[in-house]
């Protein structure tokens, strides 16, 4: 018979299947509602309670905690800002907890009240792992087209405007990997326990999807270091502007160091100035001095300093 959700039928339980109670931040009483409703112990009440979260599983007795991470697909969220979800599960019954919404399990519950979707518990979290790493592809393989966009532009547009696209990837993936990988753990550890509930089958469809998270978590690796590579060729880049601008001014000062040195000679007011009196002295000077301007031009340039 199919897994149903305790929400859409209350007499799931006297029909002796498999419940989902799907509770959230809005649910009353929660702490009385998981203890004494549900019949959770307190270590069980306290973890899927608490705050602060990192993907894990944790075995208790023939029930496992599980806490993944999901892709935040609500409207003008950022997508690296991953919703926890809190899970209990084991032969009779799926608890879960989250502060915020999740498509994932928005999905799953559609699914469920049409009739459709997973028809076990460890169907439900096969179908849930699969559904949040199929989310998380999508979001890694955007980000990885938008990497890809940059490198091939990376020449041509202004590197203030690179320099701040790259730097929201990189945070981007830093965030993302943060969760991924130890997910990847915790789904590792729910497939080496042995659960009466969990099939052969299941876990055999688990690993599929941990060698999908997997291949996701080297492909954040590989998107980092491409950025990390962007990055240090932009520094490349400024450090040659930089350099060239430098060079430049170095050449115009050496120009014209020693023309100023010789109009500032000249140019003292004392007496005994050469050629003061003379009628072309002026045009004499000032042919010398470009005559002495282009044989410095034309010295940098045989010694391939321009």
């Amino acid at each position: 018979m199919p897994f149903q959700s305790a929400v859409q039928s209350e007499n799931a339980a006297k029909q002796a299947l498999p419940v989902w109670y799907r509770l959230d931040a809005n649910t009353q009483d929660l702490q009385m509602v998981l203890h004494e409703t549900i019949g959770l112990d307190a270590l069980t009440t306290r973890a899927l309670t608490a705050e602060e979260t990192r993907p894990r599983c944790t075995p208790h007795g023939d029930g496992a905690l599980i806490i993944l991470r999901g892709i935040n697909t609500e409207p003008g969220a950022d997508p690296e800002d991953m919703v926890s979800l809190r899970i209990w599960v084991d032969g009779d019954r799926v608890v879960t907890y989250q502060y915020r919404r999740l498509g994932a399990a928005d999905d799953l519950a559609r699914e469920l009240s049409e009739g459709a979707g997973p028809k076990t518990p460890g169907d439900f979290l096969v179908v849930l792992a699969d559904r949040l790493t199929d989310r998380m592809q999508d979001v890694v393989d955007e980000i990885d087209a938008s990497l890809e966009a940059l490198e091939n532009a990376q020449s041509e547009k202004p590197v203030p405007e690179l320099r701040h696209a790259i730097t929201e990837h990189r945070r981007k993936l830093v965030v993302l990997r943060r969760f991924v990988a130890p997910q990847r753990d915790a789904l590792d550890v729910l497939v080496a326990e042995e659960f009466t509930w969990q099939t052969e089958i299941q876990e055999r469809r688990l690993k599929d999807v941990i060698d999908r998270v997997t291949r996701l978590v080297e492909q954040l690796d590989t998107l980092h270091l491409r950025a990390s590579i962007m990055q240090d060729f932009l520094s490349v880049r400024v450090t040659e502007r930089l350099n060239r601008t430098m060079l430049l001014l170095s050449v115009v000062a050496g120009v014209f160091l020693p023309l100023t040195f010789v109009s500032g000679l000249l140019g003292m007011n004392v007496g005994g100035i050469p050629g003061a009196s003379a009628p072309y002295g002026f045009l004499a000077i000032t042919g010398s001095l470009i005559l002495v301007g282009v044989v410095e031009f034309f010295v940098i340039w045989r010694l391939r300093l321009l």
